[in-house]
């Protein structure tokens, strides 16, 4: 399977090899009959599985080897009567010391066919060392980044990728090796969320073709691809399935990439119906402490359907979660206690109040100690945008309020974390400020969460609490107080070449 693009920052190649044409333009001609037939296939495979429905602008990773320059070429002739505009995008790894030739290729090819196309560039092998992952994993992560800031930046309706019926056979032949379920034997669908960016929907119309069927389409269109040499390195797993595992099974049985393929389209009818309720259970609402689904309706799923979920809703916090069968099998523990908590790597799946978490594992807290604040005014503290205002605020998604008597203050307007000892009023009497929050029902996230506004006289109101303790105060005199936290923006940056 050939590199897509993917990452973090861009730059513009200069130097490098463009695409070679043996006498002609770098595009398919009209009497190339296996270009025809592709083409046929691959209409007739999007149709079916409705891969360009509504779409009008689609983004083709180019690596510049024969499956992304196929997919590229097949695109460009269908999209009159697909009815969507071709952009196109390569991302260097700067995992080989040719790769800016990669990067100028697919300049050229796209300029030649009068494409536009966004490059970018990541440090693959930084990230690796950062994060302590494969540089498999890093350099997957970084160009599906890319890939979805890329669509993001052009306005395409989805991003396509030359995989091949070869890479589905692998796939599948991978995943067995590994261990897998009916879910794994599914190999890559038709159609997807981008792995990290599940606003983004990643297709691959090329799933009927087979890798020899786009290397003689780029030969009919008098184009020469580029061939990454890391595709022979056998230390890579993927590569032993495809130069020696298949090869092995090819001996007994030729026909073995066709039997996995179907053996992933089986997989794929069989599991539909624990698709479509994975995609039917969606979440309360989704904010910095992660996705909150109601406790009943996730323990009521299926357990490959709760899987589903968790993978999704980690993609859309950016995250990958690591699940395996043991920390299911705890999941279904914590269901039936109705409290707890099981990590997924860097996701936590926690259980509170008949409500379930599904996010990143450390949740924002509060504030390291107590913040004076400016009154009437913006104060700033480790993350937090408190605001002091005299005028009542309209209603902020993510934010917390509570309510003061600005003509009753005493001393200074602090915020601070709750202490164990905070004692605050409960139905007539002076309770501990955790066992009201518990016995409110607040999660145990948003407990941890919750700030007291206090003056020299004690604890006024609370800040993420329970409505009954968030304060209140004459019209007139009334001081609100708005928190909501911050995070810094990190966007990746392409550059666009004609």
């Amino acid at each position: 399977m050939e590199k897509s693009p993917s990452s973090s920052s861009a730059r513009r190649s200069t130097k490098g090899r463009g695409p070679r044409a043996n006498g002609g333009n770098a595009s398919s001609p009209a009497d190339a009959p296996a270009t025809g037939r592709a083409a046929r296939s691959v209409a007739a495979f999007a149709r079916r599985e409705k891969l360009f429905r509504g779409v009008r602008r689609v983004l083709v990773a180019v690596s510049g080897g024969p499956d992304s320059v196929a997919c590229l070429l097949l695109l460009l002739r269908l999209r009159e009567e697909a009815g969507f505009e071709v952009v196109a995008a390569h991302f260097d790894h700067r995992l080989r010391q040719d790769s800016g030739d990669d990067l100028e290729f697919a300049r050229t090819l796209c300029a030649r066919l009068d494409v536009r196309c966004l490059t970018g560039e990541g440090d693959v092998r930084a990230l690796a060392a950062e994060r302590g992952m494969g540089t498999e994993e890093a350099a997957r992560r970084m160009r599906y980044q890319f890939l979805a800031f890329a669509a993001g930046k052009e306005a395409a309706d989805c991003i396509a990728t030359g995989h091949t019926a070869d890479d589905q056979a692998e796939t599948v032949l991978q995943r067995i090796v590994r261990g897998t379920g009916v879910r794994g034997l599914r190999g890559m669908l038709p159609a997807s969320d981008v792995p990290g960016a599940p606003s983004q929907r990643l297709v691959r119309p090329l799933l009927v073709l087979r890798r020899a069927d786009t290397e003689l389409l780029c030969a009919e269109a008098g184009i020469q691809p580029r061939n990454d040499p890391t595709n022979l390195d056998l230390s890579i797993g993927r590569n032993r399935v495809r130069h020696e595992a298949l090869g092995v099974l090819r001996a007994i049985n030729p026909s073995i990439d066709r039997a996995l393929v179907g053996l992933a389209e089986s997989a794929r009818e069989i599991f539909a119906p624990v698709a479509r309720a994975a995609l039917a259970t969606q979440p309360l609402e989704r904010g910095p402490d992660g996705s909150i689904f109601t406790l009943e309706v996730m323990a009521a799923l299926p357990t490959e359907a709760v899987t589903l979920v968790i993978e999704r809703e980690a993609a859309f916090h950016g995250l990958v979660a690591e699940v395996n069968r043991t920390r299911m099998r705890n999941l279904v523990s914590v269901f039936a206690r109705g409290t707890g908590e099981v990590m997924f790597g860097p996701i936590a799946v926690e259980a509170s109040t008949g409500l379930l978490r599904i996010g990143p594992a450390a949740v924002e807290s509060s504030p390291a100690g107590p913040v004076v604040l400016n009154v009437p005014g913006v104060t700033l503290a480790d993350g937090w945008r408190i605001e002091a205002l005299t005028s009542e605020p309209a209603s902020r998604p993510g934010a917390s309020m509570a309510t003061v008597d600005l003509g009753a203050l005493k001393g200074p307007l602090r915020v601070r974390p709750l202490s164990p000892g905070d004692r605050v009023p409960h139905h007539g009497a002076l309770r501990n400020a955790f066992d009201v929050l518990l016995a409110e029902r607040v999660p145990r996230w948003k407990r941890q969460q919750v700030l007291a506004v206090s003056d020299s006289t004690g604890i006024l109101a609370l800040l993420g609490g329970p409505p009954a303790l968030c304060g209140s105060a004459p019209p007139d005199t009334a001081l609100y107080i708005v928190a909501t936290r911050t995070a810094p923006l990190q966007p990746a940056q392409v550059t666009r070449s004609q």
